[in-house]
C-alpha cells in the first residue's frame, strides 16, 4: 500500500503539475471571446487557480521524499530527491516565463468584448452647439 500511495503521489507530480502549468500558461497567453467583463473576469480567474494549483503542487517531491523516509523505501528516496531537481528547474521556468510575458502571469483580466455603452443624456458644450434635436 505504501508503494502505491508513494507512485501515486510522484505520477501525480510528473504529470499534473507539468499539464496544469501549460494549460495556464496557454490560457494566459491566449485571447478568449469574452463577451461580458463578468466572462472575461471569469476566464482570468481559472487561469490563476490553474497555475496557483501548478505552482502549489509542484512541492509535491518535499512531501514524497517525507513520505519515504518514513517507510524506509530507498527506492522512492532515490526518486523524490531527482524530482526535487525537477521541482526546481519547474520553478525557475516558470520565473523566466514570468519575466518573459508583457503583463502579470497570475492577476491578469483578459479584455472583453463588451460595446462600449450608448449615450443618452445629452450634454450642452459651448461654442454655440446645442444638444440634436432640440
Amino acid at each position: 500500500m505504501k508503494r502505491l500511495g508513494l507512485s501515486g503521489l510522484f505520477f501525480v507530480w510528473l504529470y499534473g503539475v507539468p499539464f496544469l502549468l501549460l494549460v495556464g500558461l496557454i490560457r494566459r497567453t491566449s485571447t478568449p471571446y469574452a463577451p461580458t467583463r463578468e466572462a472575461a473576469e471569469a476566464f482570468g480567474a481559472t487561469t490563476d487557480t490553474l497555475l496557483i494549483v501548478g505552482l502549489l503542487l509542484n512541492a509535491l517531491p518535499l512531501i514524497g521524499l517525507h513520505f519515504a523516509g518514513l517507510a524506509g523505501d530507498e527506492g522512492w528516496q532515490r526518486h523524490f530527491r531527482w524530482a526535487i531537481g525537477g521541482m526546481v528547474l519547474l520553478y525557475l521556468l516558470v520565473v523566466l516565463v514570468s519575466r518573459m510575458a508583457t503583463g502579470l502571469l497570475i492577476g491578469h483580466t483578459p479584455a472583453d468584448d463588451e460595446p462600449a455603452p450608448a449615450v443618452t443624456q445629452c450634454i450642452p458644450r459651448s461654442g454655440g452647439r446645442g444638444c440634436p434635436g432640440g
